[in-house]
C-alpha cells in the first residue's frame, strides 16, 4: 500500500500484557470482550492511509501490507498512545463535581473543559483525575486485515458515506457530476450533523480523485399509510 490509498480494514486492538481488547470492528469479539455498544456499527471501516486516522504503528504496518493480507502487529507505546505524562494528572475540588450534580467514583470517566478524564482517587474534598489515555505508556497489539483496496471514486464515496452517516434506513444517495459530488439525504438530519458533513466533505475532496466540490441536499417524500402500502403490495 501507499500513502493516500483508501482501504477497508478489519482489526482488533489489545493491550499486550493483559490481552484486554480495547477496540474492534468485529461485533462478536466486542460482545465477548464487554465493549459492545448498541448503536455502534461493527464492520470493516474505510481508512485513508497516511491521513493520521490511526496510531503511527498501524499506519506504518498498513504500508507494508497488500490487499487481502492479515497480520499481527506489535506496537511499542511510542508509536501507539504515547508516554504517560505527569502534567496530565490534576486535582480538582469535589465541589466542582457537586455543582454539576455528579458523584465521582474511582474509574469514572468525566469531562472537564471538553476533555475526557478518568477519576483516580477522592480524598479530603479533592478529586484526582487523569487526562492520559488509559493505554498511555503501554505496548499494544493489533490483528488487522486489509479487506479491500478501494479504487473507484464512486465506491470510495459510498464507503465513506457508510462511515460518516450509518443510517439503518433511507441511506443517503450519492451522484457524481464532473468535479461535483451531490449527497441527498432522504430524512431530516439530527442537530449537530453540520460537523459531520464538513468532515465528510474534507475527506472526499482531499482523498477522492477528481472531486473538488461536495453539495448536500435533502428530499422528503409523503409517508404512505399502512392501508396504501398493503394495497400496493397486493397489486404488485
Amino acid at each position: 500500500m501507499q500513502k493516500g490509498d483508501i482501504v477497508l480494514v478489519n482489526f482488533t486492538g489489545k493491550e499486550s500484557e493483559s490481552k484486554m481488547v480495547f477496540d474492534t470492528t468485529d461485533e462478536k469479539i466486542a460482545k465477548q470482550s464487554g465493549i459492545f455498544r448498541e448503536n455502534h456499527v461493527f464492520r470493516p471501516i474505510p481508512i485513508v492511509i497516511g491521513n493520521g486516522e490511526l496510531i503511527l504503528g498501524l499506519e506504518e504496518g498498513l504500508l507494508q501490507m497488500k490487499e487481502g493480507e492479515e497480520k499481527k502487529l506489535e506496537i511499542p507505546h511510542q508509536k501507539a498512545f504515547g508516554e504517560r505524562r505527569k502534567e496530565l494528572v490534576a486535582v480538582v475540588p469535589l465541589q466542582q463535581f457537586r455543582k454539576q450534580k455528579l458523584n465521582p467514583v474511582p474509574g469514572m470517566i468525566v469531562e472537564i473543559n471538553n476533555r475526557p478524564a478518568r477519576v483516580q482517587t477522592i480524598s479530603g474534598g479533592r478529586v484526582r483525575i487523569d487526562f492520559n489515555s488509559e493505554l498511555a505508556g503501554k505496548k499494544v497489539e493489533y490483528d488487522i486485515k486489509i479487506e479491500k483496496h478501494v479504487k473507484e471514486p464512486k465506491e470510495q464515496v459510498d464507503v465513506f458515506l457508510e462511515k460518516f452517516f450509518p443510517f439503518k434506513e433511507k441511506s443517503p444517495k450519492a451522484k457524481i457530476s464532473g468535479e461535483e459530488l451531490e449527497i441527498t439525504f432522504q430524512q431530516e438530519l439530527p442537530q449537530g450533523f453540520d460537523v459531520l458533513k464538513k468532515a465528510f466533505a474534507k475527506v472526499i475532496t482531499d482523498s477522492v480523485k477528481g472531486i473538488k466540490k461536495v453539495r448536500f441536499t435533502e428530499e422528503f417524500a409523503k409517508e404512505k399509510d399502512a392501508k396504501q402500502e398493503k394495497k400496493e403490495s397486493q397489486n404488485a
